[in-house]
């Protein structure tokens, strides 16, 4: 299956799924705790790059990490990052090294809101 394949596919299904190595791989349901984590981490990025040319984007890619701070032109019809500059992922670990241009990785994850966060950073290549 191609990606574009997968996108048609994808507007078919009720439920999200992702592209992972060439299978569409279902994507598990959001908890609160998980969405309440992501709209807190989008309303401090969001001022924090106003001005910048960057772009912070909510998972509406083929790999739906959290979110997404894109370096790159927006292009209105695109389906994933035109230049990631930083993914952050919640309650899903992952690797998204692989993701070209990204140059900070993080993770956070956490359900309890009262635990401290486990913020992971790296330079990918």
């Amino acid at each position: 299956m191609t990606i574009d394949e997968f996108l048609e596919w994808e507007n078919l299904r009720e439920h999200r799924y992702e592209f992972l190595s060439g299978q569409p791989v279902p994507v598990p349901p959001s908890t609160q705790a998980r969405s309440l984590l992501i709209s807190d981490i989008v309303s401090i990025l969001r001022p924090a790059v106003r001005g910048t040319g960057l772009r912070v984007r909510c998972g509406s890619e083929v790999r739906y990490p959290a979110v997404v701070i894109d370096t790159g032109p927006y292009v209105a019809t695109a389906t994933e990052p035109t230049q990631p500059f930083a993914v952050i992922d919640v309650d899903r670990p992952r690797d998204w090294s692989a993701l070209p241009g990204v140059q900070f990785l993080s993770l956070v994850t956490g359900d309890d809101p009262e635990e401290v966060l486990t913020f992971i950073s790296a330079r990918t290549k």
